[in-house]
């Protein structure tokens, strides 16, 4: 059997990078071949093109954004319609909270934590910001690298434990039947 093409629109590289080694081999287990879009890396009309030819074709379409300073997931989804022309359909958007950073720290225990020298006790990560993630990487390692360490161990059970959004997502999209 051929697997179900599916397109995942994602932000950037830190995005793709999570993706890749956490969901990807999730939706493989499902029967679907993930093909990553970075929309930020393209112009506007570009991605509305790809949306509307992935619809067209009968194809599985999931967009992934960060709900950034945006106050309710739903006002996030609607900017994101409008930005984008109304070419998908609302409940095919994912909406990361607050940003990918705080889906990478839910997945970290605290024997992984101390491994990879993080001093902070790491609780809930609902509202862990890009910046507050970076105070964590340790002096004279890289931003990648720490991300990249982090993915070694990541515990997918903790992690929907301490991140309401990746749960959502969990639950919605890879365990539930949102996709075909």
């Amino acid at each position: 059997m051929t697997p179900a093409p599916l397109y995942v629109l994602l932000e950037g590289p830190d995005d793709e990078r999570f993706f890749s080694r956490i969901v990807l081999p999730l939706f493989a287990e499902k029967g679907y071949e993930v093909r990553i879009w970075k929309y930020a890396c393209e112009k506007r009309q570009r991605t509305i093109n790809l949306i509307l030819a992935v619809r067209k074709g009968g194809k599985s379409y999931i967009f992934v954004r960060d709900i950034d300073r945006t106050l309710y997931a739903r006002i996030r989804v609607q900017e994101t319609l409008n930005r984008f022309g109304h070419a998908m359909e609302p409940e095919m958007i994912v909406i990361v909270v607050p940003e990918i950073e705080g889906w990478y720290l839910a997945g970290v225990s605290e024997d992984a934590a101390s491994r990879l020298g993080i001093r902070a006790r790491i609780g809930r990560t609902d509202r862990v910001t890009k910046e507050e993630f970076n105070t964590l990487v340790p002096r004279g390692r890289s931003r990648i690298e720490f991300m990249q360490g982090i993915l070694e161990k990541y515990d997918l059970g903790l992690a929907r434990k301490k991140n309401r959004s990746f749960r959502f997502f969990m639950d919605w999209f890879v365990n539930g039947d949102r996709l075909p």
